[in-house]
């Protein structure tokens, strides 16, 4: 694992709640998370991932007659 230079990790450990911001890179050792100064494991906090509609398919979308004024839905793009 590594950790990279502008990484928030948080301590896992509720009644502790540590965070470290990385100001340097560094590797760690057996691809490991980070251990908190209370001993527990740091974790890098969830980022919910987006979906992006590629631009050629919106814009294909688009140009198809009466589709002008409805919106796009990923879920039947196939």
């Amino acid at each position: 694992m590594s950790m990279q230079k502008g990484e928030r990790w948080l301590c896992q450990n509720e009644a502790c709640g540590s965070e470290i911001l990385v100001v340097a890179a560094s590797a760690l050792q057996r691809d490991e998370n980070p251990r908190c100064s209370c001993g527990s494991i740091m974790k890098k906090p969830y980022v919910r991932p987006e979906v992006n509609v590629l631009r050629f398919v919106a814009e294909t979308l688009e140009g198809l007659p009466g589709r002008a004024n409805v919106p796009l839905d990923p879920s039947k793009v196939s």
